[in-house]
């Protein structure tokens, strides 16, 4: 009787723990990197790996670089830390590492194909390909991944499969595997409803999900927003999707608003990563495209998680 009442409390603190909200704050943090490179631009995906004390930004031009010793993000000013660049022949959207597998999985779009790849470093060359696709919309690939503790591997769409890059299509999907590196990997097939943007332009009113990240194994971080065109400004949003039952529906909670929890202008956010291993610091990273205006800059942001 009493293992059974010990193994009800204990579930109790499980599920206590795991319903919990998640939220963050911003505390001031934020920054322009500066161009320690002139080719330090087009940022689009950002590792942080504590245990190596090493960043890793990539760009979708092809660049990949790795900063060391970084403590605070005006380290990033410091050329004397980045300790890596090197040109590949990818356009990356998103790069994560796997401790569990000691690899790297990533994301590349170029001109009218996606894909998906992992091997032991960016320029392996006997890498894998996870995924290999035609872009399901205009300049609308594989955009997010996020690696779980347990080494389960979620990959999401900019703005859905084929099929799914419409303004009525209100549910997209996203890919889960839960053991990536098999000959022949399964996939389980999860709903999540995306934010679309009606008040946008073109392929802008589809909205888009830009980073996703993973908090444990039954949530993760989704990163979502919009470039308004006529306003000239970004939209953008921070959400908690979780796993709450068999149905294979993420429900959807908002952890962040960016337009109206973050003072000034958000620019095109497109990068985040865990600063530390407790995943109470998180950092964000916007792309620049190659120029510079209020919305398009190297913005890096810091968030707190409450």
């Amino acid at each position: 009787m009493r293992a059974l009442l010990l193994i009800v409390f204990l579930s109790l603190i499980h599920i206590t723990g795991y319903c919990q909200s998640i939220q963050f704050t911003f505390d001031g943090d934020s920054a322009t990197i500066p161009l320690v490179r002139d080719s330090l631009r087009g940022i689009s995906g950002l590792e942080i790996i504590p245990a190596k004390k090493e960043w890793h930004l990539v760009s979708d031009r092809g660049w990949h670089y790795v900063f060391s010793g970084i403590n605070t993000i005006q380290d990033l000013g410091n050329s004397a830390l980045l300790i890596q660049q090197q040109k590949t022949p990818y356009w990356f959207e998103s790069l994560r590492y796997s401790p569990q597998q000691n690899i790297y999985f990533w994301t590349d779009e170029y001109e009218n194909t996606t894909s998906l790849l992992y091997g032991k470093s960016v320029v392996d060359s006997s890498k894998q390909v996870l995924l290999r696709m035609p872009l399901p919309g205009s300049n609308k690939g594989l955009e997010g991944i996020a690696i779980t503790p347990s080494g389960v591997l979620w990959v999401a769409p900019e703005a859905g499969w084929e099929g799914e890059t419409t303004m009525n299509q209100d549910t997209i999907t996203f890919f889960r595997y839960a053991n990536p590196t098999e000959t022949d990997p399964t996939v389980e097939r999860y709903k999540y409803p995306i934010n679309r943007c009606a008040f946008a332009q073109g392929e802008e009113r589809l909205g888009g999900i830009s980073e996703i990240l993973a908090i444990d194994d039954n949530r993760i971080l989704v990163l979502e927003r919009c470039y308004d065109a006529s306003q000239k400004r970004v939209t953008a949003g921070l959400y908690v999707a979780s796993i709450r039952d068999s149905s294979h529906l993420l429900t959807k909670e908002l952890a962040f608003d960016f337009n109206r929890q973050f003072p000034g202008n958000v620019c095109n956010l497109e990068a985040m990563a865990w600063a530390d291993e407790q995943k109470q610091r998180l950092v964000l990273i916007a792309d620049d495209n190659f120029r510079r205006n209020q919305t398009l800059r190297n913005q890096i942001i810091v968030l707190r998680r409450q």
